[in-house]
């Protein structure tokens, strides 16, 4: 089944990498994105298959003839973390968040048959502004159905039929890296304001040395709520790369070609390529129930 794709906000194009995995020959695939290090991650793995397009906001969506309109905002203004410092105008209006209206835009010039949106868990004015603007209700799914990875989202879509998929209970405990000359990459410098994160084992940032799961994969792994530290040797490490790139089910590698701080930006930044692969299988499905469909009747 042949797709052509308009992606925005496309980040390391895990949405192609989705599609490929839910048995789809992209045909074309727009990439939106201005982050040069998510771009630079896309080109080593797709090469000239991603038709980059630029910033958002210069997007004309009636030029490019696609099955579907994909894409996850920036969610900032929208996450629940910030909703003790911003009302719901905010939530949508923030300077990143607002991108949202960008998609809409888009989606009002293009009018492909679907679209897919992801955001983060919000506050629920929030949602119902989104629920309207869209026509539809949000899907809620947590990466660990598929993952080692605490990802709690909301997906807007037209795909027909969607279940979630079932829990597959994998354990981070199977994944965690052990080799000690790759995990020495990632060890915590001792200073006063990391010994306060870690705390023994007890501190600011999760413990995930013995966890089934990390917690949600973020862009900065030294900040106070970020996907977990690990003990290791007499204090503890930051999760490697490979851990998070498992952890947002990416081939180990996709990321190379990029620092390690570059490589947790962007991968912080990604979709959990599995779960949108099972949301696409659905697309999938309805795409060729169509094409059988058309050719009944011709």
């Amino acid at each position: 089944m042949k797709i052509r794709v308009l992606s925005l906000f496309d980040g390391i194009s895990v949405g192609m990498l989705a599609l490929k995995r839910a048995g789809f020959e992209v045909e074309r695939y727009y990439a939106s994105e201005i982050k040069a290090k998510a771009m630079k991650c896309s080109f080593n793995n797709w090469g000239d298959s991603i038709e980059q397009i630029g910033d958002v906001r210069n997007v004309d969506g009636r030029k490019y003839d696609v099955d579907i309109l994909i894409g996850g905002s920036p969610c900032q203004n929208f996450s629940r973390a910030r909703t003790s410092h911003c009302n719901v105008i905010d939530g949508l209006a923030g300077e990143q968040s607002s991108l949202f209206f960008e998609y809409l835009r888009i989606l009002k010039e293009n009018r492909p048959k679907y679209f897919f949106l992801e955001n983060v868990w919000m506050p629920v004015d929030d949602q119902k502004i989104i629920n309207r603007l869209l026509g539809v209700e949000p899907i809620r799914a947590n990466s660990s159905l598929v993952s080692y990875q605490q990802r709690d989202r909301l997906y807007w879509t037209n795909i027909p039929g969607i279940e979630l998929p079932e829990d597959r209970h994998i354990n981070f405990q199977d994944y965690k890296d052990t080799d000690e000359e790759y995990c020495d990459r990632f060890m915590v410098k001792r200073t006063p304001s990391r010994e306060r994160m870690w705390g023994d084992g007890n501190g600011e940032c999760p413990n995930v040395t013995n966890r089934e799961k990390i917690n949600c994969i973020t862009l900065k792994q030294d900040r106070w709520k970020n996907s977990g530290l690990v003990e290791y040797k007499d204090f503890c490490r930051y999760l490697t790369t490979r851990e998070l790139e498992i952890g947002q089910t990416l081939p180990v590698g996709y990321t190379a070609g990029l620092t390690k701080n570059e490589a947790e930006d962007v991968i912080g930044d990604a979709w959990t390529a599995d779960m949108i692969a099972h949301f696409f299988g659905y697309l999938k499905k309805d795409m060729e129930k169509t094409a059988g469909e058309q050719e009944e009747t011709t």
